[in-house]
Parts: C-alpha cells; sequence; structure tokens
C-alpha cells in the first residue's frame, strides 16, 4: 500500500506512484513532491476512494470517542455480559485495527476490528474479526507508559499491604522501595 497525498482525488492508470490528480479552481492538477497545475491531457482516472493498492491517510486519533477506520491501537476490553461474550483469545492490551464502523439497535455506535487469536492460542488464525464500543479502546502504550503503569499498580499494591495510618508517608517509602529494585517474592 502507498500512501496517497493529501488532496488527491484521483489515480492515473499507468502512472505507478506517481499518478496523483485533483481537479481544482477550474483546473486539473498534478502532483510531483508539491500540486502543480498542467495543461495536458489526463489518462483513464479512478477515484481514489474506489482504486486498490492505495492507503487513504488515516486520521490522526487522540484516543477519544470511536477510532478512525485504519488506526492501530489497544483493546481495552468489553464489559462482559453473558448474552455478549468476547472471544476468549483476546485479552486487553491485544493490538486491533479497526475495520469498519457500524450501528447496532438503539443507534449505538460500533467499530468492527481485527485481532490476531495466535498470540494466545496457537491452534487458531491470526486475523479474527471482533465488536466494540468506543470505550474498548486506547491508543498504543509506549515502553515507558506501560512500565510507570506496572510501578503505580505495584506501590499500589505495596501501600494498601502497608498497617499505617499515614498513606502519604508509607507511598514514599514503597516508592522508594520500588525504585530501589525490591519485589515481592512469591513463596516456593
Amino acid at each position: 500500500m502507498i500512501n496517497i497525498p493529501e488532496g488527491t482525488q484521483f489515480i492515473e492508470a499507468g502512472c505507478g506512484n506517481k499518478g496523483f490528480r485533483k481537479y481544482e479552481k477550474g483546473q486539473w492538477w498534478f502532483f510531483e513532491g508539491f500540486w502543480r497545475v498542467v495543461d495536458w491531457k489526463m489518462g483513464d482516472l479512478t477515484p481514489v476512494s474506489s482504486h486498490p493498492g492505495y492507503a487513504v491517510p488515516i486520521e490522526p486519533w487522540d484516543g477519544k470517542g470511536m477510532p478512525p477506520v485504519g488506526t492501530e491501537c489497544e483493546f481495552t476490553g468489553h464489559s462482559p455480559s453473558e448474552y455478549d461474550k468476547t472471544d476468549p483469545d483476546l485479552h486487553v492490551g491485544d493490538k486491533v485495527k479497526i475495520i469498519a464502523h457500524f450501528h447496532v439497535e438503539g443507534g449505538f455506535k460500533m467499530a468492527a476490528f481485527l485481532f490476531n487469536a495466535q498470540l494466545h492460542n496457537k491452534n487458531r488464525g491470526p486475523a479474527y474479526v471482533e465488536r466494540g464500543g468506543a470505550g474498548c479502546f486506547r491508543p498504543i502504550r509506549t515502553p515507558e507508559q506501560i512500565a510507570a503503569e506496572e510501578r503505580e499498580k505495584e506501590v499500589g499494591n505495596m501501600v494498601a499491604a502497608q498497617p499505617m495510618i499515614d498513606k502519604s508517608w508509607a507511598r514514599k517509602v514503597c516508592e522508594a522501595l520500588y525504585d530501589a529494585g525490591y519485589r515481592k517474592q512469591e513463596a516456593s
């Protein structure tokens, strides 16, 4: 897939990755690293929305609302219901790709997405489709964000286990212990 330049309306047949065209202000424009007016006759043009092999640029997503189609993000989970169970091989934190939006009864907006079931079950294929609402997705976290979340979770557990009344002082001590490398050891 080749990303097309912003503003492209048509792709000219036989031009490979250089056939980007648009019609604007009563003139045809050709893309050569920048848009310029052309006076030659165009060949066979296909609307970019129906041209196979070209990827329309994905609009950026800030993590609010429904991720746009084409967005790669992380799954955050469903609220479990006996009538709407999530695939057992789809886990919180798995990377997913949004492939469509649709509405269900009552007007609730949903997203269809692909996920790799082989991450958790070697007997399954790599591409499965599920659905979820806007709250089921988050932007892909950086390693630093994951480490900070893990630190916060572990420090919270350490503070909760302290019998001290002054939890703010206990938090400072537990943060210092965590940062020094102390971790709970499982009994063998």
